[in-house]
């Protein structure tokens, strides 16, 4: 069973991808960029897939991500969620737009998950 950080200032959104999710993986949700980096680092070698929102405040899934992989030295497996299209995202990226469908969703997982052949990350400073 793979573990997913989800990662949305929207609580509610939280609680739905978690129920979406939660029948096949183990969830855990954060609410904030700052929330989900310090999450990660705790649990960096459970973490499977992140799936984060491209437009939160403080820090965007775009910069999250971009410092996860910093510290980490590889690409982390992620899907993007955004309700707008205009921002640039590295080609070989998942972006499910919202509003998706449960069946969307699941299909994204899954693809991201079966080509992701990154072992569980090990920080930087070897712990």
């Amino acid at each position: 069973m793979a573990t997913v950080l989800v990662v949305d200032d929207e609580r509610p959104i939280l609680t739905l991808l978690s129920r979406m999710l939660g029948r096949e993986h183990n969830v855990i949700t954060a609410d904030s960029g700052i929330e989900a980096l310090a999450i990660y680092e705790s649990y960096a070698n459970q973490i499977d897939l992140v799936i984060a929102d491209i437009t939160m405040p403080g820090m965007s899934g775009l910069e999250l991500v971009a410092r996860l992989e910093a510290l980490y030295s590889r690409q982390v497996a992620v899907i993007f969620m955004t309700g707008f299209s205009e921002f640039p995202i590295e080609p070989g990226r998942t972006v499910v737009p919202k509003p998706f469908s449960p069946a969307v969703l699941s299909d994204a997982v899954n693809r991201v998950l079966q080509t992701s052949a990154n072992p569980r990350p090990s920080p930087k400073t070897g712990q």
